[in-house]
């Protein structure tokens, strides 16, 4: 969990939003390697994990979604969100 942590916070570092408050960090996966992800986003109250599954599973994730089509139209909606808060 410590190096998943390292490199989520990294990545922000890097783009220089590490320390932005309207920057709302979602990690998208669909396997157990991304549950290090999704708890540290959890632990750090600092975004969403989303799981991306067909079936039901236990996960650190806080929202799913179904395929990656559904992952298309989510990111697809908040784009248009994004663009309508401006």
């Amino acid at each position: 969990m410590i190096g998943t942590k390292v490199k989520l916070w990294s990545l922000l570092e890097s783009l220089g939003l590490n320390e932005s408050e309207d920057v709302l960090p979602i990690y998208v996966g669909d396997d157990r390697t991304d549950e290090d992800a999704f708890r540290v986003l959890k632990a750090s109250n600092r975004g969403f994990g989303i799981l991306v599954s067909s079936i039901p599973k236990e996960s650190d994730a806080f929202y799913s979604l179904r395929d990656p089509a559904e992952v298309m139209e989510f990111l697809r909606k908040l784009a248009q969100w994004k663009e309508q808060s401006i």
